[in-house]
């Protein structure tokens, strides 16, 4: 890979501030786990500080404002053990600004709670679920609203109730298919048709 002088004076300018940043340089080994602070990592400049066990597992925070923790099998963060108010937020996850995710690529995802809410505050927002096989509601009572409501089905779409009830607002409701024409002839084709038909007798027809 090669880099144009902007780039490698940037990235020696980057290297020399962390070189720089480490003279202040403290360990702290003790068995099992190891204290570090000012240390030049590789990929996020200088650590201010690094708590670390020696089965490699710890949090880290760089000056540069990224932090990040490991555990080899699980993390739980347990609050609210003594919380009063019962509207205050006992764990909050704010991202200033970007983006947050949240990922369970071989195991399920769970949100769980006496309520729970999905809101998009974006005046452009979207809320988008998507589901490789089958997405499920059920509840006592469903309710669905908006300016355009769209349900659309490639394949089959089956309406099913005990009572079943139908209201255009502005006009006439409408009701079509693909295939009228085959499966529904007007009166008149009809008629002609079974005139054509010299197995069918019609009184009055000649």
């Amino acid at each position: 890979m090669s880099l144009t002088e902007e780039e490698f004076q940037r990235l020696k300018s980057e290297i020399l501030a962390d070189l720089a940043g480490a003279e202040d340089y403290f360990a702290m080994r003790r068995p099992g786990f190891n204290i570090e602070s000012n240390a030049v990592s590789q990929k996020h400049g200088i650590c201010e500080l690094s708590i670390t066990t020696d089965e490699n597992q710890g949090i880290q925070f760089y000056k540069k404002g990224n932090a990040k923790m490991l555990a080899n099998k699980s993390v739980e963060i347990v609050a609210g053990k003594d919380q009063e108010d019962e509207k205050a937020f006992t764990i909050v996850l704010d991202a200033k600004s970007g983006n947050i995710q949240i990922s369970a690529k071989d195991g399920d995802l769970i949100l769980q709670g006496g309520n729970v809410k999905i809101i998009s505050t974006d005046s452009d927002g979207d809320v988008f679920i998507n589901s490789k096989k089958t997405l499920t509601m059920d509840a006592p009572e469903v309710t669905a609203s908006g300016t355009k409501l769209k349900l659309n089905a490639t394949s089959d779409m089956n309406l099913n109730s005990g009572s079943l009830k139908f209201y255009n607002e502005t006009g006439a409701a409408m009701f079509a298919s693909g295939q009228d024409e085959i499966l529904s002839p007007t009166l008149l084709s009809l008629i002609t048709s079974f005139a054509g038909d010299s197995r069918i007798s019609i009184k009055g027809v000649s």
